[in-house]
């Protein structure tokens, strides 16, 4: 293998070795469980429902949609290629993919159910829990843009990144359609995909 292509490969089969630690951690001995920290974590945020934050973060989950991420990725998408490369015009769609197809994968591998310990606010999706799909969506999206080259007011660009992250994260739980670990996991996951993704179409570049 190209030794230039070793940085981006080592990043993401870390992403694929969280997903599988992850999916290691909740079928321990076989079955699946629901270890402790997903219980707490759906009975908590079951206690806070209300009929306004139903509503809030039945609208906020959509911020890790691929139905809306996407379409959003291809227009930053075009309108950079006006204005820079093609690899800074590419780099928030190619992690926004990669992620969801990681994602998607491992939902297929590891077969883990939706939860069941509370009503859910929504219907259940028709896919797998593990991991959070919307989680891992979201931060390769927001993480990307952060990312971009020549992005300007990295600071603001952080805080609001990690704050709709932590949201769709929360919605995920909030409304019962996942555990807590698949979406720890995903977003760490997530992460290791979009610097795969960096070190692929930008640093790798430099080398000699």
């Amino acid at each position: 293998m190209d030794r230039q292509m070793l940085v981006p490969v080592a990043w993401l089969a870390g992403a694929a070795g969280i997903l599988l630690g992850g999916a290691t951690l909740v079928c321990a001995g076989g079955p699946f469980r629901v270890p402790w920290i997903d219980a707490a974590g759906l009975a908590w945020l079951s206690a806070w429902r209300t009929s306004g934050l139903d509503i809030f973060f039945a609208a906020i989950t959509w911020l890790g949609s691929l139905w809306v991420l996407l379409p959003l990725a291809v227009l930053m998408a075009w309108r950079e290629s006006k204005r820079s490369s093609l690899p800074a015009s590419i780099f928030v769609p190619v992690s926004l993919l990669v992620a969801a197809g990681l994602a998607h994968i491992a939902k297929i591998i590891v077969e883990r159910p939706r939860p069941d310990l509370f009503p859910a606010t929504v219907l259940l999706p028709a896919d797998w829990s593990f991991p959070s799909a919307h989680a891992m969506q979201a931060t390769a999206f927001f993480l990307a843009m952060l990312l971009q080259p020549k992005g300007g007011c990295l600071l603001a660009k952080a805080v609001g990144a990690t704050v709709i992250i932590l949201l769709v994260g929360v919605s995920r739980v909030y409304l019962q359609v996942h555990f807590p670990t698949d979406v720890v996991f995903g977003i760490v996951a997530a992460i290791g995909c979009v610097f795969a993704v960096r070190k692929l179409i930008f640093e790798q570049r430099s080398l000699p």
